[in-house]
């Protein structure tokens, strides 16, 4: 029996409510597409029966090229909001059987059934019906011509829909559920009072928005000192390395502070202070700590749980966040992998980084799989990781995985030798600034080299008296601690 336009509006016709006609169907299911045409059938009263009958095919301006280019998602949510409340609810799950025996019969082996193959379709028990009802009406406006059901209209019948068991059959309801932020885990204001940030004119070129923050720490006696710095570090250690769920555990047991003692031991049990790979190095915690104080940019992973808790991924990133965005009013996210180097010079800290970006690209699928697996298993409560399943695994609702972006930490020598402090605190600004000035087009001919510009970037630089040395010391004495 063919599956066509009339036969999928018979059907709806069959297990629809009293008094709803064809026409009101015909319309209901069109409007999924765009419910601001008002009447797309036509004005024609003969046209529906024409259509029902099998004597015409849809409209290829008014409903085949718009279905062509739909978003599933939007029409599911229509056929929730337009068709669904027209069908009795019990008569629900025999529609089903009786589509999903007909779309069987008429669909190759090789031909989808809006988002499904034939074997899936199949196999298929579990059903949200306006995602299936979207299927369909996709199926039959894209795949199959309305006139080629013309022979077997007429056996699309009550009898042959009722005919079904709709016990065999379990419906699952379609939630869009509020994809909110997570909350960032660093003290926001914190962050500010340690990282002063430094106004800047230049920008990236690149096909994506990116972004370039650049901040310097206190300055005295003609250096910068890194007594605040130290400081937060220690404070804020304990979000670094557990995930909400662990820290909340920490203060249901009413241990909340033994998290900061427990995290440097983590980190000491980890690897040696400054050994890169391990969370141990002062670049991977700052990477962490710039892309939430300042890209405001939630931690999912950082190098301290990807080393433990995905460490048989092997993956290259020094962290994972979520951005959420809003482009053209609509909201958007972004799984933003982290990179991040401290030397010297700021030219080879850059190249150390894209080495690192250039890895994770090639690597994205490990890297998407390292995210879902371990972020679904019992990170967060189960509300989150349901959440976190809607905007990072592609679904009906969300028919693309968010885009991969990177985010990079850099700190690097600044070479400002000025004895008086208010000379040393201009020059330093000035230098950061022609610094930055510099790296930009090095940054923007590097992305173009590794074939990386079709990505966001988020860099963010840090300016250290001594780079290479200051790192070691700052994380010895942090981890001294432990």
């Amino acid at each position: 029996m063919t599956l066509c336009f009339a036969a999928f509006i018979t059907v709806l016709k069959i297990c629809a409510k009293p008094q709803v006609h064809n026409k009101t169907l015909c319309e209901a299911v069109v409007k999924t597409l765009n419910e601001y045409t008002g009447n797309i059938m036509g004005t024609d009263a003969g046209h529906i029966s024409r259509l029902m009958s099998c004597d015409n095919n849809l409209s290829p301006k008014n409903v085949i090229q718009p279905m062509r280019e739909a978003d599933l998602s939007q029409i599911s949510s229509g056929m929730s909001k337009y068709v669904l409340p027209l069908l009795k609810a019990e008569m629900i799950p025999q529609a089903i059987l009786a589509l999903q025996n007909m779309a069987l019969s008429t669909a190759s082996d090789s031909t989808k059934i809006g988002s499904l193959s034939k074997a899936e379709l199949a196999y298929k028990t579990a059903f949200d019906p306006a995602a299936f009802f979207a299927d369909i009406f996709h199926f039959t406006a894209t795949e199959v011509e309305n006139k080629s059901g013309k022979n077997d209209i007429a056996e699309v019948t009550e009898e042959y829909v009722t005919g079904f068991d709709g016990s065999l059959i379990r419906l699952e309801e379609s939630k869009i559920l509020n994809t909110e932020e997570l909350d960032i885990t660093l003290d926001c204001d914190d962050f500010e009072a340690v990282f002063r940030k430094v106004d800047h004119d230049e920008a990236l070129a690149l096909k994506n928005k990116s972004g370039i923050g650049l901040y310097y720490l206190d300055i005295s006696d003609s250096a910068f000192n890194y007594e605040n710095l130290n400081e937060y570090l220690l404070d804020s250690v304990g979000m670094y390395v557990y995930s909400r769920t662990q820290i909340k555990n920490f203060e249901e047991r009413k241990k909340a502070r033994s998290i900061g003692i427990k995290a440097l031991r983590l980190m000491k049990e980890n690897g040696q202070p400054d050994e890169k790979g391990t969370g141990n190095e002062l670049g991977e915690m700052l990477l962490f700590t710039f892309m939430e104080g300042g890209l405001h940019a939630p931690k999912l992973l950082s190098k301290v749980e990807i080393t433990t808790d995905a460490h048989r991924f092997k993956s290259k990133s020094d962290s994972v966040h979520l951005l959420k965005k809003k482009v053209n009013g609509e909201i958007c996210y972004q799984l933003v992998f982290g990179a991040s180097s401290i030397s010297g010079s700021i030219i080879d800290a850059i190249d150390t980084a894209f080495e690192v970006l250039a890895v994770i690209k090639n690597g994205r699928k490990n890297e998407r799989q390292m995210v879902e697996s371990t972020l679904f298993n019992n990170t967060y409560d189960p509300e989150t990781t349901e959440r976190l399943k809607q905007i990072i695994i592609p679904s009906k609702q969300r028919t693309a995985a968010p885009d991969m972006a990177f985010g990079i930490f850099i700190g690097y020598t600044i070479n400002v030798s000025e004895d008086d402090n208010d000379d040393f605190r201009t020059l330093a600004v000035e230098k950061m600034k022609a610094d930055i000035r510099e790296a930009v087009p090095y940054i923007e001919k590097k992305a173009t080299e590794l074939n990386l510009t079709m990505h966001s970037y988020y860099f963010y630089f840090l300016p250290f008296n001594d780079a290479e040395n200051d790192k070691k010391q700052i994380m010895d004495e942090l981890l001294g601690g432990a």
